[in-house]
């Protein structure tokens, strides 16, 4: 019974993991998904009325979504599972982390093949540059695409040079320090000296992309153990239930 107890008390704190992670993992898609929301915004929609591909960009936020509420769910099977000693409940949890560590190894593979490649590059330059051009003639799309300047800290499409063509200063969001200055004149090196915020977007999107890939086959390795776990703890509780049937009615254990 202590190994039993030991298992338990393991499976506990893993399915606490798994639980955690399930939930950074959910909340990271949602995020992801608002933040490339913002950009494709800014996007002129009568250019796209046509267009109807996919891009792996726009569907990596929603697989990190049901994974991460699929992890949970799970999590909790397993927890309840040990918690109660219910076998049918340990079997369940151990068959979908199984599936849970072949769709992390799938989604991953694909996220590495796909998310970073160049098919990225030209979804998020392509969404930059028509948001940027689309801010030319659409003031709410000017401030829009202001924002992403100051969150990202880059400077038109491009570079700065990309307004000197219907400007004669920069936007403030181009300024270090806008927040204290009245006007960001052309000589402002450090506005000159950001890159453009298509560049820096398409670096930012690969960079979560694979973190929260890498991180997934962490974990995997993690819900492999899991399995192993729940399954001694199933076949433990297959041989205390056999071991009370055989018993004879009225027998005592001495």
């Amino acid at each position: 019974m202590a190994k039993d107890d030991f298992i338990k008390g393991v499976l506990y704190v893993m399915n606490v993991v798994y639980a955690v992670f399930g939930l950074v993992t959910a909340a990271t898609g949602i995020w992801f998904f608002v933040q490339l929301s913002e950009f494709v915004a800014l996007r002129n929609s009568n250019h796209y009325l046509l267009d109807y591909r996919v891009y792996w960009p726009q569907v990596a936020p929603w697989l990190f979504i049901l994974l991460g509420l699929f992890v949970m769910i799970v999590s909790f099977c397993g927890w309840f599972g040990a918690s109660r000693e219910s076998r049918g409940l340990l079997g369940i949890h151990a068959v979908f982390l199984i599936l849970i560590v072949l769709g992390q190894v799938i989604a991953a593979t694909l996220i590495f093949v796909y998310v970073d490649g160049e098919y990225t590059d030209i979804f998020v330059k392509d969404t930059v540059y028509d948001g940027y051009y689309n801010s030319q003639s659409n003031p709410e799309v000017f401030k829009a695409f202001g924002r992403i300047e100051r969150k990202l800290k880059c400077c038109g499409a491009n570079d700065a040079r990309d307004y000197r063509s219907w400007r004669n200063d920069l936007p403030l969001t181009c300024c270090l320090d806008s927040y204290y200055r009245a006007t960001c004149d052309f000589t402002d090196k450090e506005a000159n000296e950001r890159l453009g915020c298509a560049k820096v977007a398409s670096v930012y999107t690969k960079i979560i992309s694979s973190s929260i890939a890498g991180a997934s086959l962490i974990i995997s390795l993690v819900e492999i153990t899991g399995v192993i776990l729940a399954w001694k703890l199933f076949n433990s509780l297959r041989e205390v239930e056999h071991y009370i049937t055989e018993r004879k009615e009225g027998e005592t254990e001495c």
